[in-house]
């Protein structure tokens, strides 16, 4: 009888954990992660990131489209040039792994990038200068009715999408504020404007930072929100982006 492998293993687990959480057949998919718990699992780092990437499009099939964060918030307020090709992500080592990805694409904003590899990665080519609202990214994959996939990270610490909604409904404790930075695209270094919905400093209209707690407590009321744990930990979390649209913008009309 073949013994089956530490990676044999983790790829039942990882494809059953996706199937779990409805990702099968599933085109288009936005991936956050905090991938913690697998370093319980004793195999090479890079085995385990492509054996996730691999089981993920293996389900999504033939034209996927798979985005992934991309930000590099700690560039804001420095002189240091953003390098599409080449500045590293801070959003976990997932998303750097699909960003060093033959073919994938970057959207072109110094802080807030998005990753994209596959059939509507191209679209991120053409996105705004503002990191969300109409025209971004966000805008793309509510357009295109993408599922957010949350690995590791519960998506009540790890829903950048409120932004854009607070930027687009008109939340009154953001403002639009512009930046001009530096960036090397093409080869050629020239500074830019951009554009990025921040908090005011100085208001007594202040956030409640409760409410995304409670978005997702609507989410899974409505039995919109899967989950599911592995035996190895690892949580597994996905919604429907639109869902999550609908519930969060009714607290800003």
């Amino acid at each position: 009888m073949k013994k089956i492998s530490d990676l044999d293993n983790l790829n039942n687990e990882l494809k059953f954990c996706l199937k779990k959480v409805g990702i099968n057949k599933t085109k288009n998919i936005f991936v956050t992660s905090d991938l913690k718990h697998m370093s319980k699992i004793r195999l090479k780092k890079n085995q385990k990131l492509e054996a996730l990437y691999k089981n993920i499009v293996s389900l999504a099939g033939q034209n996927f489209s798979l985005f992934s964060p991309a930000a590099t918030l700690e560039l804001c307020n420095t002189k240091e040039t953003f390098d599409i090709n080449n500045t590293k992500t801070t959003m976990g080592s997932f998303a750097e792994f699909l960003r060093k990805k033959s073919g994938s694409i970057r959207s072109l904003h110094p802080y807030w990038s998005i990753n994209g590899l596959g059939k509507l990665s191209k679209y991120l080519k053409k996105v705004s200068t503002h990191s969300y609202g109409v025209g971004s990214p966000w805008s793309l994959m509510l357009d295109n009715d993408f599922i957010q996939l949350n690995i590791g990270i519960n998506p009540e610490r790890a829903v950048t999408l409120i932004h854009h909604i607070e930027c687009v409904c008109g939340a009154p404790y953001r403002f639009n504020k512009e930046f001009i930075h530096k960036i090397k695209l093409n080869k050629k270094i020239y500074e830019k404007k951009f554009y990025m919905s921040v908090l005011y400093k100085n208001t007594n209209i202040q956030k409640k930072n409760q409410l995304n707690k409670h978005y997702f407590k609507e989410l899974k009321n409505k039995k919109k929100l899967k989950y599911f744990k592995s035996k190895n930990g690892i949580e597994f979390w996905s919604f429907k982006m639109r869902d999550f649209y609908g519930v969060a913008e009714n607290f800003f009309i």
